[in-house]
């Protein structure tokens, strides 16, 4: 169990937000989900694991080719709202684990599939989160993940780790896929398949979803309508006729088999 203050963090905002991410539609079902879908498939897999699970929506959808999976966070309330989903699902092969990512209690050699959506850029050690997938997993066993990713332009990353940040005090760093690329290469962790999709958001949802304060909300939405052209076609940034603002995020999804 992770005690540094990163994990801290990640249990202040997720803990007191987990019933606001079980019916957040953008968890239940989007891009990031149906391509993780697509790059698991056929299996089937003896032993599945995923990381930073929330409220389980990707390990729910991994019990239909796993024979066992174990839903796994940093955070007890959201595995609450997972074990309460998979139990309204009736999902015999689902079962729960408390740890953070960079410290996990399986086996070396153990997994066959090792699954984590959107949860990257809250790793405290993303580094340290990798080697353990690398010792975990089976010899051709598949890490299957989906982050958001920064784009290679040194400031429109920036730019969006700042955003990101502001909003959310658990965030750590959204990475370019150059260095994702490297930090698995280094690993020998091979990707095998790929696909980018956006994540599509509305700014109104997407403060309230963690309870920032109203004062950097403002301070937020003045960035958003301020950014650099740039950052606007990169982000598909667009104010809409209701006070709203559509945008997106870019998101890596990669199938790598550890050699």
């Amino acid at each position: 169990m992770a005690t540094n203050q990163e994990g801290t963090l990640a249990q202040q905002m997720f803990g007191s937000q987990a019933p606001v991410y079980a019916t957040s539609q953008v968890h239940v079902s989007d891009a990031s989900l149906e391509a993780i879908v697509r790059l698991t498939a056929p299996g089937p897999y003896a032993w599945t694991v995923d990381l930073g699970t929330g409220a389980g929506f990707t390990a729910f959808a991994m019990t239909q080719c796993s024979q066992r999976v174990v839903a796994s966070d940093l955070t007890r309330p959201m595995l609450q709202e997972t074990r309460r989903i998979g139990q309204e699902r009736q999902l015999s092969n689902l079962m729960l684990s408390h740890n953070a990512a960079e410290h996990l209690p399986f086996a070396s050699d153990s997994l066959d599939l090792v699954t984590c959506r959107v949860a990257g850029h809250h790793f405290a050690d993303f580094e340290q989160a990798l080697n353990e997938i690398h010792r975990v997993l089976k010899v051709g066993g598949s890490l299957v993940m989906a982050d958001t990713i920064a784009p290679e332009d040194d400031a429109v990353a920036e730019w969006l780790n700042d955003i990101e940040l502001r909003r959310d005090f658990s965030h750590v760093n959204d990475r370019k896929i150059s260095v994702i690329e490297g930090m698995l290469s280094a690993r020998d962790l091979a990707i095998v398949a790929r696909e980018n999709v956006r994540v599509y958001l509305q700014f109104n949802n997407w403060v309230a979803r963690t309870a920032t304060p109203d004062e950097e909300v403002i301070t937020l939405r003045r960035d958003f309508l301020a950014g650099s052209s740039e950052v606007k076609e990169a982000f598909e940034i667009e104010p809409t006729a209701d006070g709203d603002i559509n945008f997106s995020w870019p998101c890596l999804i990669f199938r790598a088999v550890k050699r």
